[in-house]
């Protein structure tokens, strides 16, 4: 397995590194990602960045805020954290999500293991250690090749975290608990020794390659330009990360067990005209695609379950069923 540890700490770079290594190098071997990142906010590929984190507080502690492709909610990042991120080839019938456990998060508990950290996956795609979260999985699919990535806390501020994410309390009631703060925790509260990120990452790495082959690669100049080529036209572009909704006429959301879902439409003489779709649902293709699937239909519930039988949702709503879509639309 190709193992590359960048140097960048730019989240946009991140990002973009993993595009061209879906586009030009993981189609055909896996590629295994570590990064480190500045102060972060990462806005999952469906949400709306102002009511997902408080801009004004995020410019004030010199927090980036940017957009990644895969679904999900956002998450905060800083130098006390790590990302990680492996992509795969991917072929039609291939389980994605059971690529994302396998492929990623096994190892990654595994090799924590060997640290002596003892974590878990638990529910849609959360990581726990002590019954607290340490990391979320995310995933995008490309052509032929699968991203699935996760951010590891080790010892981030959560209090900026805490400061900056604006959280959704019905997800927060739906859980159970008091807070976010309350959620999550620091690998570094947990170690059977003390040691700092720099030797955790090192340590990490170490225990990875005892749990998979890995290769070491770097990054050509070559390379380097068409990622910074990739960054500038999306990932680092405003228009990308603080896109807005189109027209609509009609808005409806409801928080489902599988994620939340905001529909924005616009009704022209009885059919839908644009359709926006967003929330923290766990998509690994473009929600875009299912936004065309809807133009052009009648806004009338038979109709709308007939056109949506059509297509396989499972890529775009992360399991979220067509009753379920159905029933956020006419709540």
């Amino acid at each position: 397995m190709i193992f590359i540890q960048p140097k960048a700490t730019d989240a946009s770079v991140h990002f973009a590194a993993e595009e061209y290594c879906m586009n030009s190098l993981g189609q055909t071997q896996d590629i295994f990602m570590l990064w480190q990142t500045d102060c972060c906010a990462m806005l999952g590929s469906n949400q709306i960045a102002q009511d997902e984190i408080d801009l004004h507080l995020a410019e004030k502690h010199g927090v980036q805020v940017v957009r990644r492709s895969s679904g999900g909610g956002t998450i905060y990042t800083d130098k006390g954290s790590l990302l990680c991120t492996i992509i795969t080839p991917f072929s039609p019938g291939d389980d994605a999500k059971e690529m994302g456990r396998t492929r990623l998060a096994q190892p990654i508990i595994a090799a924590l293991q060997k640290m002596g950290i003892h974590a878990e996956l638990k529910g849609r795609n959360d990581v726990l250690l002590d019954g607290k979260k340490i990391s979320g999985l995310a995933q995008r699919l490309g052509k032929n090749s699968l991203c699935s990535h996760c951010s590891l806390l080790f010892d981030t501020d959560l209090s900026v975290l805490e400061k900056i994410l604006i959280v959704d309390e019905a997800k927060i009631k739906s859980k159970g608990i008091a807070s976010v703060r309350s959620r999550v925790t620091n690998i570094r509260e947990h170690l059977p020794e003390e040691y700092d990120t720099t030797t955790f990452k090192t340590r990490l790495a170490q225990a990875l390659s005892e749990v998979v082959p890995l290769e070491e690669y770097t990054f050509s100049e070559e390379e380097l330009a068409c990622i910074e080529k990739i960054r500038v036209g999306k990932y680092g572009n405003p228009l990308w990360t603080y896109r807005t909704n189109s027209t609509f006429t009609h808005h409806c959301e409801k928080r489902l067990p599988l994620g939340k879902v905001e529909i924005y439409l616009e009704i022209t003489e009885g059919s839908i005209a644009s359709c926006s779709i967003r929330g923290d649902f766990l998509s690994i293709k473009p929600i875009e695609e299912l936004e065309l699937h809807l133009v052009n239909t009648a806004f009338e519930r038979d109709t709308l379950c007939a056109r949506l039988s059509t297509m396989d949702l499972v890529p775009y709503l992360g399991g979220i069923t067509a009753e379920e879509f159905i029933s956020v639309i006419f709540s």
